[in-house]
C-alpha cells in the first residue's frame, strides 16, 4: 500500500534518507511510517509537522485518513 507521505516523498523528488534527515529522523522510522508499520495519523504533531515542513506541504497532506 502506498501511503501520502510516500507519494509526497516520490513527488518531491526525495529519497528516504533525504527525508529523514530533513525532518530530523532516522529512516527506519520514515520506512515504518511510509510502511504503515507506524500509523502516520497517530504520530506526534511535531513529527508530522517536521515532515511536512520538510516536503513544503500541510499537515494534512501527508495524513492517510480515511473519509
Amino acid at each position: 500500500m502506498t501511503t501520502q507521505l510516500q507519494l509526497r516523498r516520490q513527488g518531491a523528488g526525495m529519497s528516504q534518507s533525504e527525508l529523514a534527515k530533513a525532518a530530523e529522523m532516522s529512516v527506519r522510522t520514515l520506512q515504518s511510517l511510509e510502511t504503515g508499520a507506524r500509523n502516520i495519523d497517530k504520530v506526534a504533531v511535531l513529527t508530522a509537522l517536521k515532515l511536512a515542513r520538510a516536503l513544503e506541504c500541510n499537515i494534512e497532506d501527508i495524513l492517510d485518513w480515511s473519509e
